[in-house]
């Protein structure tokens, strides 16, 4: 989060185009101000995810750009209650959602504001009111050149801040307007995903992977990665238990049919199948991992959780380089360059399903599309914030596992837990606990854990661990006063099946690639997202601003022999574990070279099946995905004698 703060997250406030100029900062209806759509987006993508980076990082700069925002916005709220820049029919709800996520963030982080947000938010649900009854006005019914169908297939997401309102500042005469607008949302939309997510409906294999498609916005990554959480939203005020088997198969399915080895979706930006070429936004993958997290907080199966781990670990860092001022728009699981067009041509073949161009691969301020610019930076902070819950009355969670400090209010008494780790690179987690009162602690350990290898050690006696079978949680009771404690929790390297026959290699929940030690063929300065082949942006005033495409300097055409996979801790706690060339750990493994042709010449075919050696038999290194911005992360299999 401190590299997120230093880097492109940390600044676009400061001069990028779509925030710190955006038509949220001018006066509704003026015109004035820039944005990459009519959706308008931009400005409240970014506020959603800047007002946790400030706040969990406690960064006076930061917040000061989140609190100037905040105050603009609400200063230009209309009259009747509509936020945001768009008067008359171009009025439309979906932007309203994340920019609404954000306030109830700032709400919670700082009640200095919260009375004026509540204010504000209770305004916003009346002109909601008359625009649903009012035959669906900016939701199902939008003016001529707008969208409805991103509003519709996010609603609940909407219905998220909506539900934080009447939990946790109700009103007895207003919430009844709340109520029906949840209610009208959700028979409203023409995109129910607890509908979609229903045998023979569910598409396994997507024959019609473009925008013309009928189920478009089923197959879109990036709502698929918001969808996830919708049957346990629903299920809150719907109170249909039957949801809860909807989440189930939504998140089974998804990662079955459609799911990268990294925890995220592929999407590029339609669902296709699980072929290795194909790729996955970065906006899919933060989406990704909220939603997971929702859904444990939700429904407590620590199948969630672990996604989340995955997700937030693998297929977030590996989209961003190491100082995190550039990133990728799309990632594939098997990706020896990141330019799939050859020659510097942006236009190359159609290896993506709409986002077709091989520039999207390559690292840089934007490429290809600007939303994942603004959405990014919810990443770390919401995995962050959602990494602890409260348990009743007198439990506190661990629920996400990293390096993090909470104080809060339990049983009655002031609570701080401040876990220190290098999680997930190595496996010990010591806490320190100092309380008022007497309360429970529970941590949670993951589902792919070695209870042979697992403990916990409080005051010097060690315990083995029996969590919760559903939960994964292990409860610890602590008396007044100070406690430390040190969890230990085991992993090993193993694989997991991928199509074609080929395998993914993991140690906990880090994925690790073939080590291609990449070498940067290009470091210019970045291309506007719309004009890939055009002038560079040369008067960008950070230096750190560059586009960079990597070439992997060995070769990827290998299948490697499972069984001789080792496992090599790192030898200290890695400090920067995401920047390459950090010892965040290392599996070796035997294999050979194969024959591996191409798909449309230009990135890595699918695997191949039933491979034979075309040379003699060598070790090979693997390192964290996460580090490897050039990497094979599906490998095809072979016996060796």
């Amino acid at each position: 989060m401190q590299t997120m703060a230093n880097g492109l997250a940390g600044h676009e406030a400061d001069f990028y185009a779509y925030v710190a100029t955006s038509r949220w900062l001018q006066p509704s209806g003026s015109g004035g101000g820039n944005e990459y759509s009519n959706l308008n987006e931009g400005l409240p993508y970014w506020f959603n995810g800047l007002v946790p980076l400030a706040y969990g990082l406690n960064d006076p700069r930061l917040k000061a750009q989140v609190q100037s925002a905040a105050n603009t916005v609400l200063s230009f709220q209309a009259a009747d209650g509509w936020i945001g820049p768009e008067v008359g029919s171009d009025r439309n709800m979906w932007a309203r959602t994340p920019l609404l996520l954000g306030f109830i963030q700032l709400a919670e982080a700082d009640s200095n504001w919260t009375g004026r947000i509540v204010q504000s938010m209770r305004s916003f649900m009346s002109i909601t009111h008359s625009m649903l009854s009012n035959g669906g006005q900016g939701f199902t019914n939008c003016g001529s050149g707008f969208d409805c169908s991103w509003g519709q297939a996010r609603y609940h997401d909407l219905i998220v801040s909506m539900q934080w309102l009447l939990e946790n500042h109700p009103d007895a005469q207003g919430d009844s307007v709340i109520w029906d607008n949840m209610g009208m949302l959700h028979v409203q939309t023409h995109f129910r995903w607890d509908a979609w997510y229903t045998n023979g409906v569910y598409m396994q294999v997507v024959s019609d992977p473009t925008t013309g498609n009928p189920s478009f916005p089923f197959l879109h990554g990036v709502n698929v990665g918001q969808g996830l959480k919708h049957p346990a939203v629903i299920r809150r005020f719907t109170h249909n238990d039957s949801l809860i088997q909807t989440a189930h198969d939504a998140v089974s399915w998804t990662f079955t049919y459609h799911g990268s080895p990294s925890g995220s979706i592929l999407a590029d930006e339609i669902q296709r199948d699980a072929a290795p070429y194909m790729g996955s936004e970065l906006c899919t993958a933060v989406e990704t991992a909220y939603s997971l997290a929702y859904l444990y907080h939700a429904l407590g199966d620590n199948d969630f959780a672990d996604r989340a781990e995955r997700t937030i670990f693998n297929a977030l860092p590996v989209m961003l380089t190491g100082d995190h001022w550039a990133h990728q728009y799309m990632d594939q699981p098997n990706a020896p360059w990141t330019n799939n067009s050859g020659g510097g041509n942006i236009n190359g073949p159609g290896v993506f399903t709409t986002s077709s161009i091989g520039w999207a691969t390559t690292y840089s301020m934007e490429t290809f599309y600007p939303c994942c610019v603004v959405n990014h930076p919810q990443g770390w902070p919401k995995f962050l914030s959602n990494s602890w819950a409260t348990y009743g009355n007198t439990g506190l969670v661990h629920a996400l596992l990293s390096p993090s400090t909470v104080t809060t209010n339990i049983n009655g008494g002031k609570v701080t837990v401040e876990c220190s780790t290098a999680y997930p690179f190595m496996g010990n987690l010591t806490y320190s606990a100092v309380a008022a009162s007497a309360f429970d602690l529970y941590v949670r350990v993951p589902s792919w854990s070695v209870s042979s290898t697992s403990s916990i050690t409080v005051n010097g006696a060690q315990t083995s661990l029996t969590p919760d079978p559903t939960t994964g949680l292990f409860k610890i009771s602590l008396t007044p006063g100070i406690s430390i404690f040190t969890l230990s929790i085991g992993a090993k390297v193993r694989t997991e099946p991928r199509s074609n026959g080929a395998v993914s290699v993991y140690v906990g929940n880090v994925l690790y690639s073939l080590d291609l030690s990449p070498i940067s063929t290009a470091s210019t300065f970045p291309h506007h997202w719309f004009d890939g082949n055009g002038a560079e942006m040369t008067d960008l005033p950070f230096p750190q601003l560059r586009e960079y495409y990597f070439q992997g300097n060995g070769n990827w055409a290998v299948a490697i022999d499972p069984s001789t996979l080792t496992y090599n801790p790192p030898s200290s706690s890695p400090q920067t574990p995401f920047v390459p060339g950090t010892d965040a750990g290392s599996v070796f493994v035997q294999g050979c070279p194969i024959n591996w042709g191409l798909y449309l010449g230009a990135t890595p075919d699918r695997v191949p099946t039933n491979p034979s050696c075309v040379g003699g038999r060598t070790t090979y290194r693997m390192v964290p995905y996460g580090q490897a911005k050039v990497h094979m992360s599906e490998l095809p299999v072979v016996r060796l004698a």
